[in-house]
């Protein structure tokens, strides 16, 4: 999975937002790295505790930054995060044998797809364009499109939740048969 970059037009048609694009990124990774460090040592020094905590602040950071907007930096982080995960696969199912809130927790940051982020992104972006269109035919056209708008995000943010607790609810499952596989249960 590839951050995406963003591009902003500027008034003479020239594209801007590369250095910002970069610098999104380049805090998504400090974070990332720094949440993939305390991992690695919690890991390491056999810390349950650690590990849960470094994977429950993980979790609850990308979806801060979900609600507050910052879709492609939560993709940065989000894709960094997974690609620890996936590289340590085998050490983190060694170290989180027999504790289903570590297993639940990294499944379920396996299973967010980076691309579902992009669903509040294109929410507000068509929002937006659906009001501004609005606006041109007048104040009743308005007052309509906002709410067939608010109906379609209501939807999209429903069917969003749904994908991703079906993925959550699989991944949970997927890890609890593997852990019982591996017990021989």
């Amino acid at each position: 999975m590839a951050v995406a970059a963003i591009t902003f037009s500027a008034c003479d048609g020239t594209a801007k937002g590369g250095s910002e694009t970069d610098s999104i990124a380049a805090v998504a990774t400090e974070k990332a790295n720094e949440a993939i460090s305390e991992l690695s040592t919690a890991i390491e020094s056999a810390s349950a505790e650690d590990a849960k905590s470094v994977l429950t602040k993980a979790k609850d950071y990308i979806t801060q930054l979900q609600k507050e907007g910052k879709i492609e930096e939560a993709k940065a982080y989000l894709v960094k995060v997974q690609e620890y995960i996936a590289e340590n696969e085998e050490k983190i199912n060694e170290f989180a044998a027999g504790n289903e809130t570590i297993s639940n927790i990294v499944a379920t940051i396996k299973a967010i797809p980076a691309d579902a982020l992009d669903v509040a992104n294109n929410i507000a972006a068509d929002t937006e364009t659906a009001v501004e269109e609005a606006k041109a035919a007048g104040s009743e056209a308005v007052e309509e499109a906002e709410e067939q708008v608010k109906e379609a995000v209501e939807e999209a943010e429903e069917k969003a939740k749904e994908a991703a607790n079906e993925a959550v609810d699989k991944a949970a499952e997927d890890a609890k048969n593997a852990i019982k596989d591996k017990l021989g249960l």
